[in-house]
């Protein structure tokens, strides 16, 4: 049965509930899209405006929201929750500004006219704590050129815009990102799936780590979407700002990642169990690469040495 309701992540009015999903609840939010809650985690969501602040609910409302505009129907569990509590955070308003650029340029593109408006939902999409920081971002693009639209000036809000499209120069950036010279706010990692060790070392140790440099970290069980896996995986590598590769398992399908990440120029760093690495190394094309190497008994040598080699191949120096 589907009812009205308040959104418990973005607090939106205009969210329906739908509790007919047996281990779960379904939440159809207009603004965070589409999301379950598993029956244990609801408690937990109940406590979400004490726990969270507005800038970690609009993290967490474009966290979803991505997925929703993959094809994804992510449900939370109380486990998602307390990870994302720790984890989650909104893109850079650098990010924020190029994500306006392609979702622009993708409208524009696929309709070949000017987008008569935002939607209501724009800060959700392109990761800003709120609309009026999203349209704030959209006016200083449009004064640096990068963005034609006209203010309305005779509407309830003159910050709002209307006949929306880019400039020469905002072409340039659209498809300087859309051919991988600028980097997005994430990592994404190559690895064997499934493996009982190593993914809840992604989870517990890896993760947590990229984290503290201000990003995310996904591999394609994240970016899952509707569509040719291939050019799915390629779109990921391509928008991210770094490529982390595991070769414990000489899995085929990471080589073949981190050959294409290279292609592109992408910082491609290397990680392997340290046992295997010890006990038959990794294939000749790249056991003289920088490769970190990870024990579950020492995890804390092991992200002092990926912090440190992430910094130095992104240019995050600490002060």
């Amino acid at each position: 049965m589907q009812i009205e309701s308040h959104c418990p992540i973005c607090s939106s009015p205009f969210c329906e509930i739908d509790n007919g999903h047996g281990d779960k609840a379904l939440f159809m939010c207009a603004t965070c899209g589409t999301f379950g809650v598993s029956r244990s985690a609801l408690v937990s969501l109940s406590h979400l405006t004490d726990d969270f602040g507005p800038a970690k609910r609009a993290a967490i409302s474009h966290h979803l929201r991505v997925a929703t505009d993959r094809g994804q129907v992510p449900v939370l569990t109380t486990y998602d929750l307390d990870e994302l509590k720790a984890n989650v955070r909104l893109p850079s308003p650098k990010q924020q500004a190029l994500n306006l650029i392609r979702f622009v340029g993708d409208k524009v593109a696929q309709d070949g006219k000017p987008l008569s408006e935002f939607p209501d939902d724009i800060h959700a999409v392109v990761g800003s704590p709120n609309r009026d920081f999203a349209m704030a971002l959209v006016r200083q693009l449009r004064d640096r050129g990068q963005i034609n639209a006209v203010s309305c000036g005779h509407m309830e809000s003159a910050d709002e815009v209307m006949e929306i499209s880019l400039t020469l120069s905002g072409w340039d950036q659209y498809e300087a990102e859309q051919q991988g010279q600028i980097s997005g706010n994430y990592g994404f990692m190559a690895l064997k799936f499934g493996d009982p060790v190593l993914d809840p070392f992604l989870r517990d140790v890896i993760k947590p780590a990229i984290a503290k440099l201000g990003m995310t970290l996904e591999d394609m069980r994240d970016a899952a979407q509707a569509g040719i896996i291939d050019n799915v995986m390629r779109a990921r590598i391509r928008d991210s700002a770094f490529v982390l590769v595991d070769l414990t398992h000489a899995n085929e399908g990471a080589y073949w990642e981190a050959g294409y990440a290279e292609g592109l120029g992408k910082p491609v760093l290397y990680l392997c169990s340290k046992q295997v690495f010890e006990d038959r190394g990794t294939h000749f094309d790249t056991n003289h690469c920088t490769t970190v190497l990870w024990d579950t008994k020492n995890p804390s040598r092991f992200t002092d040495e990926l912090m440190a080699t992430l910094r130095r191949s992104l240019g995050l120096f600490q002060s």
